[in-house]
């Protein structure tokens, strides 16, 4: 499998460090002078010397710049958090933003967003640390929008948490042990695959298709491996935006029934309106399924809101669980977002927000195929969409090329298992494809 660029330079650092050319206490090049030197964007320099830190092959002085240190292995990132680290470049490009154009950003704008609210006072008994469950004004809430769907949930089946992947982390701890093997969506959610390196938890691969996750490949998996979780997203999934369909829904459930699996499905779009496709939730009503739910998509990602929907005595041992962690979420945030929902404010952002990605995605999509490009499948109204790069590209290198221009993309790749897409691809978040420098760049790949 070929590396990256930052795969190729951080290899070519360590063997220097290891053979002594860079000895301990020596000065690592500046950013400037190695991103000259390999040819490559200064980002990349800050995340080869990042991961030197992580490695423990160097440290960062204030100031200074990056020195060569040995560092004794009790205090060395152990190999877990080191390959964790590495799964996750992307998020910390996102987090960092120094980019200008960011069509492989995993966000709306800002301007989509809730910007501002009006002053929130705390009820009476909410002043304190509260439920480990989390505030009961929101929980019931959630319960009301799952009713509503025709599904049946009570407050007491809810935990909240800080945001979708807090809740994935709570399931992680309280469903696997290190050396477990669990099944997950191929290409899937990248951050999940970091949490389960972290864990060092193995994971599987189940191809995802145009209709959903191939139910016969997750049985033969699941029997093969003996895995008792698969982790998948319903609706608009990321990175391919298609969603399950009522066939596939079926038979994913059948397939759980008779290996025993819990399946969680990590479903950040579901208060999204106009976004097509079957909940796993709708026909299981919370069995085998555990729904995860987020905010940070459609009201702020600021907010750090998210939770769990699950049986009732799971969700009593993950409330247990997010107590012993965190003792518990904010009140005063979770009495935020409960407000937005009852003064119907959440309403009109999700509302707004499913109209201007309509257009968005409808303008998009018009031009990516006058110029040619071919998307996985056509979306179910998400925010994401795969993109087919031409054939002979590399997806990882046609990134790095878009960096040194300022243009951030999401390589197929990353949201690959193996690391590596069957064949050039990019995600893209259809919010955020307005640029006119993202087609121009897209026209020189042709």
């Amino acid at each position: 499998m070929s590396q990256s660029k930052t795969d190729r330079i951080f290899a070519a650092l360590r063997q220097r460090i290891d053979s002594g050319d860079l000895p301990e206490g020596s000065k690592l090049m500046s950013l400037r002078q190695a991103a000259e030197q390999y040819g490559a964007s200064k980002n990349i320099i800050v995340t080869v010397y990042d991961r030197l830190v992580a490695h423990g092959l160097a440290r960062s002085r204030q100031g200074s710049g990056f020195y060569v240190s040995r560092v004794a292995p009790s205090i060395a990132a152990p190999t877990n958090l080191r390959e964790a680290s590495d799964t996750v470049s992307l998020l910390h490009v996102q987090l960092d933003r120094p980019y200008k154009v960011l069509a492989g950003d995993g966000r709306p704008p800002e301007s989509w967003l809730l910007t501002s609210v009006p002053a929130v006072t705390l009820r009476q008994g909410e002043g304190g640390y509260g439920s480990p469950h989390g505030l009961l004004a929101l929980r019931e809430c959630i319960a009301a929008a799952q009713i509503a769907a025709g599904l049946d949930a009570t407050p007491a089946q809810i935990v909240t948490t800080f945001g979708a992947n807090n809740g994935l982390d709570l399931l992680i701890r309280r469903f696997t042990r290190p050396g477990d093997t669990v099944l997950v969506d191929d290409p899937g959610y990248y951050p999940l695959f970091s949490k389960l390196k972290l864990a060092e938890v193995n994971f599987v691969g189940i191809p995802r298709t145009p209709k959903g996750p191939d139910p016969d490949a997750l049985e033969a998996a699941a029997e093969q491996h003996r895995a008792r979780l698969f982790f998948t997203q319903s609706l608009a999934q990321n990175p391919t935006g298609c969603s399950i369909d009522l066939p596939t829904a079926h038979a994913i459930l059948k397939v759980a029934d008779r290996r025993d699996l819990l399946v969680i499905d990590d479903d950040p779009f579901v208060d999204l309106p106009g976004v097509t496709g079957t909940r796993l939730a709708a026909l299981d009503q919370f069995r085998r399924v555990i729904q995860i739910g987020s905010y940070s998509k459609i009201l702020s990602p600021s907010l750090r809101s998210g939770y769990i929907i699950a049986e009732p005595e799971i969700a009593a041992s993950l409330a247990e669980l997010k107590m012993i962690l965190a003792v518990n979420s904010s009140n005063m945030t979770e009495r935020l977002i409960a407000e937005a929902i009852l003064s119907r404010r959440f309403e009109k952002v999700r509302v707004s927000m499913s109209r201007r990605l309509e257009r968005a995605r409808a303008d998009g999509m018009d031009m990516l195929a006058r110029m040619g490009f071919e998307l996985f499948a056509p979306p179910d109204n998400g925010l994401y969409s795969i993109v087919s790069l031409p054939e002979g590209l590399d997806d990882i290198a046609v990134t790095s090329a878009a960096a040194s221009q300022g243009i951030l993309l999401a390589p197929g790749s990353l949201f690959c298992v193996s690391g590596r897409s069957r064949s050039p691809s990019i995600r893209v978040n259809w919010s955020r494809v307005q640029d006119s420098r993202f087609y121009s760049f897209l026209r020189s790949l042709a």
